[in-house]
């Protein structure tokens, strides 16, 4: 899920992140690589507190990659003023539940753009972490991944247009989690007919958990992961590439990669099936918004 995620923060970066740009750690966290050039990657996954993002000009900056990410014309100290001039037309906001403040949130920083540079990744960054940043169904690119699904006029729109545009990228990115699990869920049980069929499986089990955990593995993964020698390794991954659960990626003689043969889900997919449910049980009115005061505990 993290990985569909960045892939969507780096499109509404208008960057086309390479498959090596994004590596796994051993302890099978995604990290970003020296190919990853998004604008506020530091950011992605990472925890801020809603006091800091309205009240902490400089903790603000810093979370989103201090230099890196006001790296444009403007010296740090104008960036810093005009983060604070944002702050300050965000509080006099009228009060509105969570979901609709960030849309708003972020809707605002793109109009004020403190950064000069990577703005429009950065408004979707704050907006995720005052609302669903702050549980763990999202790393930061949950909305981003729903504009991406969704398209539509997003990176100008205000308003109540900003807010249903929002809101909707919200439920499509949801779904697109939810439609990749199923596909995954799916692929899963393939294997499993695979492994019973075989009598003598070995480790082809441990490789197939392996492979989709990560995007892309090669022989060198597989072996550190398996504990095979790298004959052994190479061997297992022409296993499962026979029996159609792996598919080559480079088309090369060596060093090569794999993946699960599995892609994304289509935007017509996701566009369908929110058509055929309403997005709210009820409007949302002001009733609501008085419900959910601006200030809301830290």
């Amino acid at each position: 899920m993290a990985w569909t995620e960045r892939h969507a923060l780096a499109w509404a970066d208008s960057f086309d992140i390479p498959a090596d740009a994004l590596v796994f750690d051993k302890r099978g966290r995604l990290r970003s690589g020296d190919y990853d050039l998004t604008h506020c990657k530091d950011a992605i996954g990472a925890p801020i507190s809603r006091r800091a993002l309205l009240e902490e000009p400089e903790q603000l900056l810093a979370w989103l990659g201090g230099e890196r990410a006001g790296a444009g014309p403007d010296s740090r100290w104008e960036t810093i003023q005009a983060i604070e001039t944002w702050s300050r037309a965000s509080t006099a906001l009228p009060p509105a539940p969570p979901l609709l403040m960030a849309a708003r949130l972020s809707s605002l920083w793109r109009r004020h753009a403190p950064l000069g540079r990577g703005d429009v990744v950065a408004s979707l960054l704050i907006g995720d972490r005052w609302s669903m940043g702050r549980q763990p169904g999202s790393q930061g690119g949950l909305v981003a991944l729903g504009m991406r699904h969704n398209g539509g006029r997003w990176k100008t729109a205000s308003g109540e247009e900003a807010e249903h545009l929002w809101l909707g990228a919200i439920r499509a990115g949801a779904m697109a989690h939810l439609e990749l699990e199923n596909r995954l869920r799916a692929f899963a049980m393939r294997v499993r007919h695979v492994l019973v069929r075989r009598r003598r499986s070995g480790q082809l089990g441990e490789l197939m958990a392996f492979a989709m955990e990560r995007p892309l593995i090669n022989s060198s993964d597989v072996a550190q992961r398996t504990g095979l020698t790298h004959a052994g390794a190479i061997k297992l991954l022409s296993i499962a590439h026979d029996e159609g659960l792996l598919i080559e990626t480079t088309g090369q003689a060596s060093y090569r990669r794999y993946a699960i043969p599995l892609s994304e889900p289509q935007s017509a997919t996701l566009v369908e099936q929110q058509r055929s449910q309403p997005m709210f049980a009820e409007p949302l009115g002001e009733v609501e918004a008085k419900n959910h005061p601006f200030q809301e505990p830290f």
